[in-house]
């Protein structure tokens, strides 16, 4: 295998790299909530397990028959068997990383020593007492490389990233809001309420004369930023959307990806209705699935995958086990706020930004790259801001945090020609067959939503507010996953839509979509 390490620093000069000349598209999967370790933990070659890792259930007692040891190894169900899934707020990450909410310090030391403690409290609050120790174990579990055939085809066909983190210690909102706009503005929770009113990367790659677009199925977070949301030509609806741009060679210059939340009733000959963004307690089968979707389609047009690289990475680590302890030294505050601000509500943490978050997995796919490449740099989501500037020459960055972030722009000049034996299709895991009808309560669209999920209902429903005068209350919001995926289409096509047009998520079939992008 080809292993890159390397350390490198973008710097601002608004000068296009080689690299440039190579690579016009670059495309963003960003999925939910999953550890290095818990993806990739069994992977040859990487900087994984070695098998013997392990948290006590009380890490500050000693080990016993009530007090027992759960070691790592690599039977992770595909669906989490209990609960919501590990908890990852910024409280719950500090406790994961050194038994203590307060979190590392200069006389407690991270040891990542937390996790199945961080859990069992999780699965109380989720109202499963007393879980199982096989159920308390899945914090620990990691999947085989057969488990997620088309990740892991890509893995090995392109690259793997083994030292990449998230930016905050802590949930989906702030590491998401750093992938656009190189800071969460001194959130360090979800607070969905909030609109932002700064750059972003969207406003960089237009005021550099290119392209860019977002493709979602539901819940989408650029929308939050208050400086592109109004351009709805650059929000589409990734199912009707994102194979035309590509078969008609309309794709822009930066294309960023948002996975399903919620399932729905409404599936379409290229995605299944149900979630598939890997965010627990969801099956991953439905989030690699998707994995595939995207490289084939990109793929599909041969001249255009020459000029392009995909990158998939996950957003947080979910409070799934990593055995490395994440930098916290020399990370710089990306703009002096820190955690909590003024408007931020009473249980906000105490938070400084001056560390990342955990290891994440992150594969790198081009026909520029070697395959089997594995690359430990040091990476973090604010490292693809940086590329995009300094490969496209877009002139400036947006915080101290990307402006310090490595760059993986000579990823691509390892080859003088793009390669001709990239694969056309990747491996899928077979997805399990609903045998229950569309409208029986046990179907996964008429499932009742999660606490997240809810949260996110309201974000919408605040975000949209002005544009809906007359309701409904917050009382009569929908409960129902497949309710609450249509109400949030519905809400963003009217609130972000132009008159007279369809514009946004929801509207129009995909050759409508295609004036949305010029070249």
């Amino acid at each position: 295998m080809a292993r890159a390490k390397r350390s490198r620093r973008a710097d601002s000069r608004r000068t296009r790299t080689a690299a440039a000349g190579k690579i016009q598209h670059v495309v963003v999967l960003m999925l939910e909530n999953r550890s290095f370790d818990h993806i990739f933990g069994y992977r040859a070659g990487v900087d994984g397990l070695k098998g013997d890792e392990f948290n006590l259930l009380d890490p500050s007692k000693p080990e016993s028959d009530s007090n027992p040891s759960f070691v790592v190894n690599n039977g992770a169900p595909y669906a989490v068997l209990a609960g919501n899934g590990p908890g990852h707020s910024l409280a719950d990450t500090n406790c994961q990383l050194c038994n203590d909410k307060g979190g590392p310090s200069n006389t407690l030391a991270a040891s990542n020593n937390g996790f199945v403690r961080s859990y069992y409290n999780e699965l109380f609050r989720d109202h499963v007492p007393s879980p199982a120790s096989n159920v308390t174990a899945v914090v620990m579990q990691s999947f085989s490389p057969a488990g997620l055939p088309s990740l892991n085809a890509l893995a090995d066909a392109f690259c793997v990233c083994d030292h990449w983190y998230a930016e905050v210690p802590g949930p989906t909102q702030p590491n998401r809001f750093y992938m656009h706009a190189a800071t969460s503005v001194g959130a360090a929770l979800n607070n969905w309420q909030r609109q932002l009113d700064v750059r972003t990367i969207y406003n960089s790659i237009q005021d550099a004369g290119l392209t860019w677009a977002t493709y979602a199925f539901d819940n989408n977070e650029v929308l939050e930023f208050s400086q592109v949301n109004q351009q709805s030509d650059n929000f589409k609806q990734y199912q009707e959307a994102f194979a035309v741009d590509v078969n008609q060679n309309t794709l822009a210059n930066y294309s960023f990806i948002i996975p399903r939340f919620l399932n729905s009733k409404k599936s379409s000959h290229l995605t299944s209705g149900l979630a598939n963004s890997q965010h627990a307690p969801q099956d991953a089968r439905y989030g690699d699935n998707l994995i595939a979707d995207v490289y084939q389609a990109l793929r599909s047009n041969s001249a255009l995958w020459q000029q392009s690289a995909l990158i998939v990475i996950y957003d947080e680590h979910g409070g799934f086990y990593d055995h490395l302890v994440p930098p916290s030294g020399g990370i710089p505050n990306p703009d002096g706020l820190n955690s909590p601000q003024p408007d931020a509500p009473a249980w906000a943490p105490q938070f400084s930004f001056n560390r990342l978050g955990l290891r994440v997995p992150a594969v790198i796919a081009s026909p520029w790259i070697k395959a089997g490449t594995i690359d430990s740099t040091r990476y973090q989501h604010t490292s693809v801001l940086a590329t995009l500037t300094k490969m496209f020459g877009l002139g400036g960055f947006l915080t101290k945090r990307d402006a310090s972030a490595n760059t993986f722009e000579t990823l691509f000049d390892q080859l003088s020609a793009p390669r001709n034996d990239t694969p056309a299709t990747l491996r899928r895991a077979a997805l399990p067959k609903l045998t229950v009808s569309i409208n029986d309560p046990r179907h996964p669209a008429n499932l009742l939503l999660n606490p997240d999920q809810t949260q996110m209902l309201l974000r919408v429903y605040h975000l949209t507010e002005t544009s809906h005068p007359e309701g409904p209350p917050v009382s009569s919001l929908p409960t129902t996953q497949a309710e609450a995926h249509d109400f949030i289409q519905k809400r963003y096509r009217r609130h972000f839509g132009r008159p007279g047009r369809p514009g946004l998520l929801p509207g129009g079939r995909g050759e409508r979509q295609l004036r949305s992008v010029r070249r």
